[in-house]
């Protein structure tokens, strides 16, 4: 009796060492190691494209992390405008994705922007590498959000070797 209680905490204890070293590698474990972060710099910052359109800043996330190669990282773009509900509601609801976009491989930092003039949204990401960031238009989060966009207003582009902070103090105009 004493034999199978000493292999059964044993086996116990390993399969709680290997939880806690999953959970630790996951977004969970970036949650409780601190690693995420909704900073408020450039929180109100307005950014004009080439296009010509000012997008002002209404959140930013970051997520600590090394890049493995800080010459390949790239920024992704994303505008649309949404389909339905008014503008403050889907500011609201586009905190949702958060959790999946953290445990992305790659993912370093968004910033959600707005066009108040014409009710386009922008995100815009950085990613490790531009293999990431050319992925990312594959993933759940992506098609969700086109599925939440009117017809025909989704573009994007990606930009290689490009940092997203240097980005942002290029089109910075306030």
């Amino acid at each position: 009796m004493e034999m199978k209680l000493t292999g059964g905490i044993v086996s116990f204890i390993a399969i709680l060492l290997i939880s806690c070293v999953i959970i630790w590698r996951s977004p969970i474990g970036n949650l409780l190691k601190g690693h995420v972060h909704f900073p408020d710099e450039n929180v109100g910052d307005v950014l004009k494209m080439k296009d010509g359109g000012n997008f002002t800043v209404f959140r930013r996330l970051k997520v600590d992390g090394e890049y493995e190669d800080h010459d390949n990282i790239a920024v992704f773009k994303v505008r649309f405008k949404f389909k339905s509900l008014s503008t403050q509601a889907n500011k609201r609801l586009s905190i949702i994705p958060v959790p999946f976009l953290i445990g992305m491989k790659g993912f370093r930092e968004k910033i959600w922007t707005i066009n108040e003039s014409t009710n386009d949204f922008q995100g815009i990401y950085q990613w490790s590498s531009k293999e990431m960031a050319a992925r990312y238009p594959e993933t759940f989060i992506f098609k969700l959000m086109t599925k939440r966009a009117a017809p025909g207003t989704v573009s994007y582009e990606i930009m290689p070797n490009t940092d997203l902070s240097e980005y942002i103090a290029a089109n910075h105009i306030n």
